[in-house]
């Protein structure tokens, strides 16, 4: 019979066999998959695109700075990218409105529910917003610093 630990080397590594890895990461995006495909080294884009910027991000810098370079010379390529620029901006406008109606909806929902703490929560935005107006961030954990 055999116990731990064997007798012999429980890693074996053979030459040129160390750059043979897999990843393993949970996968949770079942229901809208994303694909992502790394030109250069994945840790490196995966660093940059967590750490730095998304490509999203990347590009919409891309754009302004091509859009500005460019100024208003004609040209059909320029031209898709400003119709493909003014429809993102649409997109964004559309996805701030909806999150503005889901607060409104939640708050109403709240204020059924608890008007006390509905008015202890405008109470609170109110605050936010004056301390916003006068230059002072909230830590995470509520108390005001100065900016």
């Amino acid at each position: 019979m055999l116990t731990f630990p064997f007798p012999w080397p429980t890693e074996i590594k053979f030459p040129g066999a160390d750059s043979n890895q897999q990843v393993i990461a949970p996968v949770t995006n079942w229901l809208s998959p994303t694909v992502v495909t790394y030109a250069g080294d994945r840790e490196i884009e995966e660093r940059i695109v967590s750490e730095v910027a998304s490509f999203g991000k990347q590009l919409g810098i891309l754009t302004e700075a091509l859009l500005e370079l460019a100024d208003d010379r004609p040209g059909a390529g320029l031209e898709r990218l400003r119709q493909v620029a003014n429809r993102v901006e649409t997109v964004k406008a559309r996805y701030h409105r909806a999150l503005e109606d889901k607060a409104e909806e939640a708050f109403m929902a709240l204020l059924r529910a608890d008007p006390a703490a509905a008015e202890r929560l405008v109470a609170a935005l109110e605050q936010r917003v004056d301390d916003a107006g006068a230059g002072v961030d909230a830590d995470p954990d509520g108390t005001p610093e100065e900016a």
